[in-house]
This record gives structure tokens, C-alpha cells and sequence, in this order.
């Protein structure tokens, strides 16, 4: 509202860059008036300020009281003073004589201490500098000549003479915006020119605002398998703990029946009574521990129970042991197809079963969606004339697995490890599929699988009729017989 009141029906007359530093005037014009807005990019510091022509700051994006800083507070009515620079020099007034006085006065400092110290540069402008500096052939490497460092300062303070271009790295991934000729993309990268410096930067982080959208999503999933499988290993140890607790229960019920044969014998308030132990062929004596504040008969009572309790509940800590190690070994086979995937839609895809394996909480929205999305669809090639179908994720593979492939259709998957569900069709002749088929195709199998990056994987392939889904198991999880096996190097 302030600035539509000032600006409003004014136009830009000048936009200036001050000292090099991270500082930028636009001055605005209407008849006589003159205004100046202030934008100082100074990270947390950083700050609008609307100033009028007689220097005084009739407001601010962010005001700063004399109490919050005394040394330069901002807020309407007092005058405009510039950030301090820390007695830095403006490169594009740098003069001969400035560099042989500034050299005088520090005599041990080299070249790259100096401009970094005494010019306001970042790391690019500064390599630039220097490489200006070290671009004549008769200047010796290290020694300060004025007029050289001079004259390389204004250049690279000569926005006339900037050069904007984009740099990728070896990947082709965007690494950064480029301004000045000398600023080289990363080794094995290379430079591609834009019309504009705005071009650059708005490319740049096009990119890398969607590529951090996806890696805060990828954090997002990988944290909730991390807590899932914390959770998972838990219940695994207290059903473990709880079935070797339940070893003791004929201890207890043996106890249980001594106390109970002995009940008439034992005084009130006994922490311990000793009795011949008729379980014992040698009829030995055993002292047995007792509550003093409760009847005899009721820990009696209490022992039996505890006895039944944990035998009663070995059955379910064992269906809570099975669930639980495949939940884990689920959560264990999605992790590597998490850190894998480049790009949203991947993320997306691993959705449902993150869903399925309790990683993820139901949110009102997905809940009155309903039913998981049913999968996209599998990866689907041509090898040799024969039709070859590949699973994603785990979803994909089971939907692949149990919906698509025919009984006799060739199914292939990297043994012992993680890996896609690949499938051959065969027009129900599996004995007709070259044996180069379904090597190409086991290549394929183990480039999908965990061992990516072993020299040889090995590949288990049998019909699609000999894979079976245990009920209950984690999508993706099957078992198979009369398996033959390849050896392959990953790839096609």
C-alpha cells in the first residue's frame, strides 16, 4: 500500500548496483518527485526500504529498532544509512595506484588474500580476477603488477561484458548460473549460453525448486521406513521375549501345585517355605519365594494364571513374529527403490505400499479417496520379438505377478536380493524362447535389482505358474519352485 502510494504513476529511471556489493537502487521518477527503493540481499539482514528524495526511510519491509540494533536501525522517519561494507572498495574504481598503495601496505599479503580482503567479491568474481590477472604470460604467477589487477577488477565489475549462461554438471543436471566468460561448469560438465542472466537464474532454480520438492518427499518416506522399521524390529523382540517368557511356564505351574500340595503347612506372612519336591525323582527339597502381604492361595491362583497367560499367548506372539518380519523385509526392499527414484511420479508410485505396510498414515483426504490407486502400469519392451513386461516397485510387481502374467509365461527375478519381477511372454510356448531372450532379459532383471552394480548377478527364471503369494504376505513377496538359474552382468 505504501509503495503504490508513492510509486503509483512514476516510472524506473535508473536501477544501480552499489559498490559491487549485494545492493540495489531503483530510483523512480514522477514530474519532480524522486523516490528510491532500497534492496539489500544480505541473508537474514536483508531488507526493502522505501526512501525519499531527501534521504529519510519512510518505511520498511522489516523495521529494526535502536533497541534490537544500535548500530543501524531502520525504521520511518529517521535518514537512509547504507549497510556497513566493512571498508570495502568498489572494484569497478580500482585504479593502479589503489592496488601499488594497497600492496605498500600489506607486503606479505598475496595477490588472492588481497582482493579478498579489500573488494567486496564472491568466489566466481574473485576466480575471474585472478585469472585475468594470470592470463598474460610475461606476468610471473604470484606477483602483484598494479595496472593488470586493475584493469581485470573493472572488467569483471563491467556487467556490459557479462556472458549469462547455465552450467550442468556431468550428469546434465543444472549446477549453477554463470555471469562472467571465465566461470567453468564442474569437471565433465559443460556451459550452455541464455539470452539473459534472468534466463539463467530462473532456469536454474526451476529445477532444483522441483528436484528439492522431490528430495523433501524422498526424506519424507525415507523417515517414515526408518520409524516403520524401528517399530517393526520392537515388536519382533517382544515376541520373541514374550514366547521365551512363556518357557517358564511349567516352572510356574510346577510351583503353583508344590505351594498348593504344602497350602496347610504354611504360615501366614511367610517370605519362604522350603518343600520336597515330588516333580524330582530324587525328591529333593526347594525353597520357593513368597509375597508376605498376600494369601498363600491367591499366589497360588496367580501363578496358574500367569502360566495360562503365557502359553495362551504364544500362538498370537508367533503370527506378531511373521507379520512383523515381513513387514520388515518389505520395508527393507523398498528403502533401495525409495533412494532410487529421480522423480515424483517414482515417489508417487511407492505410495500405496508405504500405505499398506503402516509406513504412512491415512490422511482424511486419502481416506475418502478409498481404495489405493490401482498401479500405473508396468515398464513394457521388445526383446528378440518377444514381449517383455518389468515391475517398478512393489506394487507394480505384484500387480504384474498375480494379474498379467499367463500361467506359462517365463518369469524371471535376481536371486536372494531385491529386484524387479520381469516377465517374458510366451504365447503359451515357453519351450519356443531363444535362450539369448531370456539372458537379454535376465540382464534386465538383475540392472532392476539390489546388485545393480555387481559384476555378475545371478537370475532365477521359471514359469509364472510356479510363483506363488503366501495370504498375508507384503505386496511384492512371493515364493517359487523349479527355478533355473543364469549368471548375468547387469544391463542391456
Amino acid at each position: 500500500m505504501l509503495l503504490r502510494k508513492h510509486l503509483k504513476g512514476s516510472f524506473l529511471a535508473s536501477a544501480r548496483q552499489i559498490g559491487f556489493d549485494r545492493v540495489l537502487h531503483l530510483t523512480f521518477r514522477f514530474g519532480e518527485t524522486e523516490m528510491l527503493l532500497v534492496l539489500e540481499v544480505m541473508g537474514k539482514h536483508s531488507n526493502l526500504m522505501l526512501v525519499n528524495a531527501g534521504g529519510t526511510v519512510l518505511d520498511a519491509i522489516k523495521r529494526v529498532s535502536a533497541r534490537e540494533s544500535r548500530v543501524r536501525p531502520v525504521y520511518p522517519g529517521i535518514p537512509y544509512t547504507p549497510p556497513p561494507t566493512g571498508g570495502k572498495r568498489d572494484p569497478a574504481e580500482a585504479t593502479g595506484e589503489m592496488i601499488a598503495a594497497l600492496a605498500r601496505d600489506h607486503p606479505e599479503a598475496v595477490l588472492e588474500d588481497l582482493l579478498r580482503n579489500e573488494f567486496p567479491l564472491g568466489p566466481a568474481a574473485l576466480a575471474a580476477v585472478l585469472a585475468r590477472c594470470h592470463a598474460d604470460a610475461e606476468t610471473p604467477a604470484g606477483d602483484i603488477v598494479p595496472g593488470v589487477v586493475a584493469s581485470a577488477l573493472r572488467a569483471v565489475a563491467d556487467s556490459t561484458a557479462y556472458a549469462p549462461a547455465l552450467l550442468f554438471d556431468a550428469r546434465g543436471v543444472p549446477a549453477g548460473a554463470a555471469f562472467l566468460p571465465e566461470t567453468e561448469p564442474p569437471p565433465g560438465g559443460e556451459r550452455r549460453p541464455t539470452e539473459s542472466a534472468s534466463e539463467a537464474l530462473e532456469r536454474y532454480y526451476t529445477y532444483h525448486i522441483a528436484h528439492e520438492a522431490v528430495e523433501a518427499r524422498r526424506r519424507a518416506f525415507l523417515r517414515a521406513v526408518a520409524d516403520t522399521t524401528r517399530y517393526a524390529e520392537r515388536r519382533i523382540r517382544e515376541a520373541e521375549e514374550g514366547v521365551e517368557a512363556a518357557r517358564k511356564a511349567p516352572e510356574l505351574e510346577r510351583e503353583a501345585t508344590l505351594l498348593l500340595s504344602n497350602l496347610g503347612r504354611i504360615p501366614r506372612g511367610a517370605q519362604q517355605v522350603t518343600v520336597v519336591d515330588f516333580y524330582d525323582p530324587e525328591q529333593k527339597e526347594v525353597t520357593l519365594a513368597l509375597d508376605p502381604t498376600l494369601p498363600v492361595r491367591e499366589q497360588v491362583e496367580k501363578r496358574f494364571k500367569r502360566a495360562r497367560k503365557l502359553v495362551d499367548a504364544v500362538p498370537h506372539l508367533e503370527r506378531q513374529w511373521e507379520e512383523e518380519q515381513e513387514r520388515l523385509s518389505a520395508l527393507q526392499a523398498i528403502r533401495p527403490l525409495l533412494e532410487a527414484a529421480r522423480s515424483r511420479e517414482e515417489l508417487d508410485a511407492l505410495e500405496p505400499e508405504l500405505r499398506a505396510l503402516g509406513a504412512l498414515r491415512e490422511t482424511p483426504a486419502t481416506a475418502a479417496r478409498g481404495h489405493a490407486p490401482t498401479p500405473s502400469g508396468v515398464q513394457q519392451r521388445t526383446i528378440g520379438g518377444y514381449e517383455v513386461l518389468l515391475g517398478r516397485n512393489a506394487t507394480e510387481n505384484d500387480h504384474l505377478t498375480r494379474h498379467i502374467a499367463e500361467p506359462d509365461d517365463l518369469w524371471l527375478h535376481a536371486r536372494g536380493v531385491t529386484s524387479a519381477h520381469v516377465v517374458i511372454r510366451t504365447g503359451k510356448h515357453p519351450e519356443r524362447v531363444p535362450p539369448e531372450v531370456i539372458r537379454e532379459a535376465a540382464k534386465l532383471c538383475a540392472l532392476h535389482s539390489a546388485s545393480k552394480h555387481s559384476a555378475l548377478v545371478p537370475v532365477d527364471y521359471t514359469l509364472r505358474k510356479y510363483v506363488v503369494k503366501r495370504r498375508g504376505s507384503a505386496p511384492g513377496t512371493v515364493q517359487y519352485t523349479h527355478e533355473k538359474t543364469l549368471h548375468v552382468e547387469p544391463g542391456l
